[in-house]
């Protein structure tokens, strides 16, 4: 079977049909998908999420009306972007732009009541910090700007939601016990470390790579490109699955025309001469 795979193509054209993202590129495809990816990432995809409280943030829903709003919008599916970290907004091609967010999938948001501009609340000194992933979000605490790594937020986490932090549990080993200083050096110096909890060891998240990058988001990109490079060699070597054996066979003629979409649900891979047949979809980008 022919293929023709504009997978490449398809990217480089996703990208710059982003008004968010900006124009300016590296001229290194793979180097702007992966910044590409973070900032999805960060601009949370519009999906439906469970919200869970912690203690400490209910203690502060009465001072800070916000969080219901947030916890409304996140449970809807809608928009968090006015409330989130501006430098996220000013540099969206840094892969860099919220190193808390790619080390721990902490993410941070202001507690205007009200729109400075038609985009974004009013910027304040205290923020909620939250661990969001594609099912879910988990509000932690409310503390002060620049507390970037505060460890007794990941002590929340683990009380709070406990599944969350299981899945990046290092079980027989022993981690260390770092002050937040230490850890911001640490994290600014790009290093990783196993942090211990409640006598556990965690990587939240998985971590960061020496670049800064969230090595969560890398494995992403590359799982994509891996199943692009896959499906391109299996439909050339005639190695095709049901249930697309039939579907693809019953237009022999017509080659496979590889081809990358995007929605919120995440990244697939398709073939654009079957009306958008899709090929292999990866999960949401978080």
């Amino acid at each position: 079977m022919r293929v023709v795979d504009e997978t490449q193509h398809d990217v480089a054209r996703l990208m710059d049909a982003d008004r968010d993202f900006g124009p300016v590129r590296s001229g290194d495809l793979h180097k702007d998908f992966f910044a590409w990816l973070h900032h999805l990432a960060r601009r949370v995809p519009l999906l439906r999420r469970r919200v869970v409280l912690s203690e400490e943030a209910q203690g502060h829903r009465a001072q800070y009306p916000a969080i219901d709003e947030l916890r409304r919008a996140l449970q809807t599916g809608q928009n968090v972007g006015p409330w989130l970290s501006e430098r996220t907004l000013l540099h969206p091609a840094d892969h860099r732009a919220d190193l808390m967010f790619n080390d721990w999938q902490i993410l941070h948001f202001h507690l205007g009541n009200i729109y400075a501009s038609p985009t974004t609340v009013e910027r304040t000194g205290p923020i909620l910090c939250a661990h969001v992933t594609a099912e879910e979000a988990t509000f932690l605490d409310v503390q002060p700007h620049r507390q970037w790594a505060r460890l007794e937020l990941l002590e929340i986490l683990l009380r709070t939601n406990p599944a969350i932090m299981a899945r990046y549990e290092a079980r027989g080993c022993a981690g260390e016990r770092l002050t937040d200083e230490q850890y911001l050096a640490l994290r600014q110096g790009g290093g990783n470390a196993l942090i211990q909890l409640d006598g556990r060891a965690f990587m939240p998240a998985m971590g960061r790579m020496s670049s800064q990058h969230a090595v969560r988001i890398v494995l992403y990109a590359d799982n994509f490109w891996l199943a692009a490079e896959s499906l391109k060699h299996g439909f050339e070597n005639d190695q095709i699955e049901e249930p697309f054996r039939r579907l693809i066979y019953s237009q022999i003629g017509l080659p496979v025309r590889l081809g990358a979409h995007y929605d919120p649900t995440g990244l697939s891979i398709i073939d654009k001469n079957r009306m958008g047949l899709q090929l292999h979809k990866m999960k949401p980008i978080e």
